[in-house]
């Protein structure tokens, strides 16, 4: 619709409508003001509900178990030969210990590698085949552990750094010693069940081409590092019996599409990367930019004063820079987008790779062929100790080798692991460093050379304290900020903001003036107002011990403070932290060594009572949700009222201000065709 503003008239006719619709538009805000505020209550509902529940199912669901009270504290008479902890399992009373033997790890040292044919040294980047004494490609070396089986197929390019990386990845310590030319390698922690083994075998040429012929199927080339990592991993399960051929074909075929996908995306990445380089650069060597290219910048927004400025080399990095911005927005093109689509499904006809013309059915490896060439059981091969002399090393089983071992033509050494050896209370045991018995961890730091260390194990009563003063303190943490919330002063002359008061204001002052209603908007909250009285009226009990008679809080040395404002808080008389209290008798510090089991009785059942209350008040109700103590199901439904009635105010505002606007259309079109009238009738008598 042409809208005639003011032709005639000489009406400001836009400041007169949108004078009209800004009383209209008042009645929007309210509702947007309502829902923004709600979305504000229930954000901070959320973030209160996440801190009430993480201290119902955490310090308050420990301290209302017995478990809680019943925990032990070990020491040891000499702490540089043996350290203990003990569980609540563990029963009090001293424990005589003798170490007789340590743990220790077992430790390869390889013999020092031969200098290369070129009279240089190895390196981590010398490939395994150049060694002085090379390994031939088509050897497979088996890295066993405790961690599991770490499989390096070597071939023309595996280097001594795949070497260590294999040792890594099944669990061990490995490094190569340029300056010494020899492998370190040990196993991760100490004890016998640390043993490892290092064998080499050789497989078959069609084993080898098997794998090989299996990985071009696949498209492996084309998979990321993180995924060649993983369908190694496959092979390796293969080659030592833990998998099937059957299970194995499934497992790397599975990686197809994603090698087609990187495929078929690199492929027409590359298209159209070499198309604007043949029309934005003259050279091969992409150094010299042509005119299209010089024109390519300016229409991207260089401007021709900073174009002109340019050196050759800039000029080339502008370009490719634009180059690699219009492949990613090409590629994601819905033309791109479906020609990858296709390709990955029905492959790409004319491409020069064959793995990029296979479709999808294609690409699947034949079973048939795959069961006569490779066979289920590759753990039968023979392992030959001499293909390992280029490392330095021989087949290594765990057993000790010292170097002038006869037959040890490697140079290797290996100490083997052992357990540690202690007699407990006169009971010899073994274990790798660690020993644990009823309910006593036992630390063997050094032999006892004959003597004896003694632990013992007691009640831990500082560990029990510290418990319920944690507790304590989480407790009074939520309990003070939901009273801030439920005492917060008045903001009933603060309303949100709309767009035009937040530009006429500092960020801060906006800040300001958002927290002053979120704080409030929690203030005389009935649901809190539950909340605060579950607090404060089940830690307020009291409690009905063993021995018949009633207890409190009070009763163990726990109180709320005779300042009514800080609503309900616990301390601790005579807590050191405490400065209101420190100077009084801490009696719960004296029941926990006198009659811990009152303790328990008072403060788990308290605590219980408390637990179940919450546990009530956060059950899925017509209006909130299971776990949730306010009422989230009925704020949704809220808001999104609030979302439809601004929905209607926003078509009924348009159709209001347009109703506006064909009024005073109407009124200047009436306007000039009086003018027109009055102008003939003047033309006439003139």
């Amino acid at each position: 619709m042409i809208r005639m503003t003011g032709l005639n008239s000489g009406l400001d006719t836009d400041s007169i409508v949108q004078a009209l619709m800004s009383a209209q538009r008042m009645k929007k805000t309210k509702v947007t003001s309502k829902k923004t505020k709600l979305e504000w209550k229930k954000d901070i509902w959320s973030e209160m509900n996440t801190k009430l529940y993480d201290f119902y199912k955490g310090s308050l669901n420990k301290i209302k178990s017995q478990s809680a009270y019943k925990t032990k504290a070990a020491t040891s008479s000499d702490t540089s030969k043996v350290t203990a902890t003990a569980t609540s399992q563990a029963a009090e009373g001293t424990y005589k210990v003798k170490v007789n033997s340590l743990a220790s790890a077992q430790y390869v040292t390889s013999g020092k590698l031969g200098t290369l044919t070129d009279g240089s040294k190895a390196k981590e980047t010398t490939k395994l085949t150049e060694l002085a004494d090379p390994i031939a490609a088509g050897t497979q070396i088996a890295i066993k552990s405790k961690s599991g089986t770490s499989l390096l197929l070597v071939d023309e390019n595996t280097t001594i750094g795949d070497f260590t990386k294999a040792c890594t990845n099944a669990g061990l310590k490995a490094s190569f010693d340029e300056t010494q030319q020899r492998f370190f390698i040990s196993s991760d922690d100490s004890g016998v069940d640390q043993t490892f083994s290092i064998t080499a075998s050789n497989l078959t040429t069609d084993q080898q081409d098997t794998i090989a012929n299996w990985k071009k199927q696949i498209g492996y080339d084309n998979l990321s590092s993180s995924d060649k990592a993983s369908v190694q991993k496959i092979f390796d399960q293969l080659q030592t019996g833990s998998a099937t051929i059957d299970k194995v074909q499934n497992s790397i075929e599975s990686y197809t599409d994603k090698a087609a996908s990187n495929a078929v995306n690199a492929y027409y990445k590359k298209q159209l990367q070499d198309g604007y380089e043949a029309s934005y650069f003259t050279d091969d060597d992409h150094t010299k930019v042509s005119d299209a290219g010089k024109q390519a910048l300016l229409d991207s927004g260089v401007k021709q004063d900073d174009l002109d400025k340019m050196t050759e080399k800039e000029l080339a990095d502008s370009i490719n820079s634009l180059i690699s911005k219009n492949v990613a927005k090409d590629l994601k093109s819905d033309e791109y987008q479906q020609k990858i689509t296709d390709g990955i499904e029905n492959g790409i006809a004319n491409a020069d790779d064959d793995f990029l013309k296979k479709d999808s059915a294609t690409r699947k490896i034949d079973s048939v062929a795959a069961a006569t060439t490779f066979k289920d059981d590759i753990g039968t091969i023979t392992n030959s100790s001499s293909v390992l002399a280029g490392l330095g090393l021989s087949s290594i089983d765990g057993t000790a080798v010292a170097e002038g071992d006869a037959g040890n033509t490697s140079g290797m050494v290996v100490i083997a692991a052992s357990d540690a050896s202690i007699e407990l209370n006169g009971a010899t045991l073994s274990s790798s460093g660690t020993i644990t018995v009823n309910g006593l961890t036992l630390n063997i730091l050094d032999m006892t050379a004959g003597s004896e260390v003694s632990i013992s194990v007691t009640k831990d009563v500082s560990g029990i304290y510290d418990t319920i003063k944690d507790f304590i303190s989480e407790y009074n943490s939520i309990l003070k900020e939901m009273n801030t919330k439920y005492n917060a002063s008045s903001a009933k002359d603060y309303d949100v903001l709309t767009d035009e008061q937040k530009e006429a204001m500092s960020d801060d002052e906006v800040e300001k003036w958002e927290d002053k209603i979120k704080d409030s908007l929690l203030r005389r909250d009935d649901t809190l107002s539950s909340l605060i009285s579950s607090f404060r009226d089940n830690m307020s009990g009291t409690i009905t011990a063993s021995d018949g008679k009633r207890y409190a809080l009070s009763s163990i040395g726990i109180s709320t403070s005779a300042d009514y404002a800080e609503g309900g808080l616990l301390h601790i008389k005579g807590d050191e932290d405490d400065s209101e209290y420190a100077d009084e008798t801490n009696k719960l510090e004296e029941l926990l060594n006198k009659d811990p089991d009152l303790v328990m009785e008072v403060f788990s059942g308290l605590a219980s009572n408390l637990y179940d209350d919450l546990f009530k008040k956060m059950g899925k109700t017509s209006m909130s949700s299971a776990l949730t103590f306010y009422n989230d199901v009925e704020m949704n439904s809220q808001l999104s009222d609030y979302k439809d009635e601004i929905k209607k105010w926003d078509s009924k505002l348009s159709t209001m201000e347009e109703r506006y606007y064909s009024q005073f259309t109407a009124m200047e079109k009436a306007l000039a065709s009086l003018n027109s009238q009055s102008n003939s009738l003047s033309n006439f008598f003139s």
